[in-house]
């Protein structure tokens, strides 16, 4: 065998016993208990955010008695960018990044707290897209816990 042919083989023998299995992550996953899909941030784990007052997921309502205080609201629309063209039938960059999202829920919570909440729920982000424009509305009930 000539060098090349041996230099070959070797390589190819280390690149194999050293090859790390990739797989891709998504940002839903199946959720199998309750027949839906679970949203992740793309990292392939939660990374929660502390808020100085309570923020409940979901329809999730608090454990002791509440009053609600009042619906607040989000929203923005703007004219379609460039970055957001149809491509064969599909538009490209629809809705806000992680991070915006993050932002506009510490906006939220801030305008809970001016209220003197406790804490927000029924917390609910839609994007919406026409022909020309492009936005979204998030929305959330702030509440206080009250004595029996």
């Amino acid at each position: 065998m000539n060098k090349l042919a041996l230099f070959f083989i070797i390589a190819v023998a280390v690149l194999s016993s050293c090859r790390t299995k990739v797989g891709s992550t998504t940002y839903y996953e199946n959720n199998y208990k309750t027949a839906g899909r679970d949203a992740h941030s793309g990292l392939g784990f939660e990374v929660p955010e502390k808020y100085p007052i309570e923020v409940l997921e979901g329809d999730a309502v608090p454990a002791t008695a509440f009053e609600s205080i009042e619906k607040l609201t989000l929203t923005d629309e703007q004219p379609l960018e460039k970055k957001q063209e149809v491509f064969k039938g599909a538009m490209l960059k629809r809705g806000n990044t992680y991070d915006q999202k993050k932002m506009l829920m510490r906006k939220i919570v801030e305008q809970a707290q001016e209220l003197g909440a406790s804490g927000v729920m029924n917390v609910n982000y839609k994007v919406f897209t026409s022909a020309t424009t492009s936005g979204y509305i998030l929305t959330a009930t702030a509440f206080k816990y009250v004595l029996k």
